[in-house]
């Protein structure tokens, strides 16, 4: 069986669709790339089992469409899986459907946390032959295949229809549909082969990164997906879809492909993805493995974090151990809404985290560099409250304690816990998902669609101060931090063009 793992184009005026790896989906002027974890994960693991695997990413091959009908057509491969969000799962329905009009035969698979979330949906509007729920898509993309090709037993979690490879006569034809039951976070991570590189071009990814500093870059991940749970974790991550439960691969299973990207491949920088990143006594025998190893000395290692969990002591420890990016979700200044967000952490707790890192760089020569997210269009936020997130990440950079930050519009994902009190609270604008890009707020709130996209475009201005381009003025110490400010430079303009709609 030959097996394409798949994405394919999706032109867009707006720039370059982040659909890979991404739980707050938007489309990026200046293109984006990141390395896609799990579906590598899945083209690796059918690999590893003897299955032929074709890596066909239109999205980071900068493929036309007609370009990417004629790989598929020398291609031919037998099924086809694509990992979907919500604001482009109507033009994936499309694309399934023109796919079984000219391939009749060739078996369609849906991934992802829109169709872990309304699975049926796209049974009943495009002609897929199965949607595989829950995150671990990888584990069940080789079931998938084992039960095609050696008739396995079906594990929980899979959509599909009775009768394959029947026809949609019409939108709303009743096909007869069937589920397995309730996906299963069951899998053993440690036990997925190393993802095959070479396989998934991981070089397309590499380079067109804003994050790393250091290239090549590429990414891990050493859990799925965020330890913070309490009450099923933060309202509006759509992977809370994908993973209500956490687990973690050994420290030395994550350490081994380490060493592997960094001989092998020469990696610069490795991000790791998780949703944030394990602490505790599994930090401290990574950071240890990581000096006792030497890695320490050859790359810059970054993650996903929460403030108000980490000491000085650990501080220290990381950059010693040579992290450098370190994401926060400061999501708002205000501490109203971080309790609606269930985030579980006052708004004072990253300034308290920011001052440690700039710390322990100060007591070991370290180099972290904290970056903070944030968001605005909250249904119960006034003008005035979004404003002073606006002043938070000022006074955050004013005084030098991050270095980077995101800004986005808060988008209500179907499956979430914010989805669902929007439902409650008649808050949605539109239920047309296509909507869901970004490019406008979709819950109703108490400004202007064209305000909060100023207030969003503001947040990224909030670092242009004086004092904060003359320290970064300062800090170069050599033409890697040039070509870094450099892009930021680039990034930071898209940004802005990102936000640019009015009303």
């Amino acid at each position: 069986m030959k097996i394409a793992i798949c994405y394919p184009p999706l032109p867009n005026p707006h720039g370059t669709p982040l659909l890979s790896q991404n739980r707050q989906f938007q489309f990026f002027s200046s293109p984006t790339y990141i390395y896609p974890v799990v579906p590598a994960q899945a083209a690796s693991l059918l690999k590893s089992k003897g299955y032929e695997v074709i890596w066909m990413d239109g999205i980071a091959e900068e493929k036309t469409e007609e370009a990417y009908w004629n790989w598929l057509e020398i291609e031919k491969p037998d099924l086809i899986m694509v990992e979907t969000k919500t604001p482009v799962v109507k033009r994936h329905w499309k694309f399934i459907n023109y796919l079984k009009s000219q391939f009749p035969n060739l078996i369609t698979v849906l991934v992802g946390d829109h169709v872990t979330a309304l699975p049926e949906e796209s049974m009943q509007n495009c002609q897929v032959d199965y949607i595989l729920t829950g995150g671990d898509y990888d584990f069940l993309m080789l079931n998938l295949a084992n039960h095609l090709t050696k008739k396995e037993k079906l594990e929980p979690g899979i959509w599909h229809r009775e009768t394959q490879n029947s026809k949609l006569k019409t939108q709303n034809y009743n096909l007869k549909i069937k589920t397995t039951g309730s996906f299963q976070l069951n899998h053993d991570l440690n036990s997925l082969p190393f993802i095959d590189r070479e396989l998934t071009k991981w070089q397309l990814y590499a380079y067109e990164n804003g994050n790393y500093k250091r290239t090549p870059g590429t990414y891990v991940m050493a859990g799925r997906d965020c330890w913070w749970r309490r009450d099923g974790g933060c309202k509006f991550c759509a992977w809370t879809i994908l993973y209500p439960q956490f687990r973690t691969r050994s420290v030395k299973n994550v350490l081994d492909e380490i060493g592997i990207l960094i001989k092998k491949y020469q990696v610069q920088e490795i991000m790791d993805d998780t949703g944030t990143f394990p602490v505790g006594g599994w930090l401290k025998e990574f950071c240890q493995g990581m000096l006792k190893r030497g890695y320490h000395k050859k790359i810059y290692f970054d993650c996903n974090m929460r403030a108000n969990i980490l000491t000085q002591e650990d501080y220290n420890l990381m950059a010693k151990a040579g992290f450098r990016f370190l994401l926060y979700g400061l999501e708002s200044a205000n501490e109203k809404t971080l309790e609606k967000i269930n985030k579980g952490i006052p708004a004072g707790a990253i300034v308290r985290d920011c001052q440690m890192a700039k710390e322990a760089n100060r007591r070991t020569g370290g180099h972290l560099q904290p970056h903070a997210t944030c968001m605005v269009g909250y249904p119960w936020e006034s003008k005035k409250e979004a404003e002073n997130t606006i002043a938070l990440t000022a006074d955050l950079f004013g005084r030098g304690l991050i270095d980077s930050l995101q800004a986005t519009i808060v988008i209500p994902y179907p499956g979430t816990a914010l989805f669902k009190e929007c439902e409650k609270n008649n808050w949605l604008k539109t239920k047309d998902w296509s909507r869901y890009d970004m490019r406008e707020p979709i819950m109703k709130i108490p400004y202007s669609a064209s305000a909060a996209m100023a207030l969003t475009r503001g947040i990224y201005k909030s670092f242009l101060t004086p004092k904060f381009i003359l320290k970064k003025i300062i800090s170069i110490r050599g033409l890697e931090d040039i070509k870094f400010l450099m892009r930021g430079g680039i990034k930071f303009f898209g940004h802005l063009t990102d936000f640019s709609k009015k009303e």
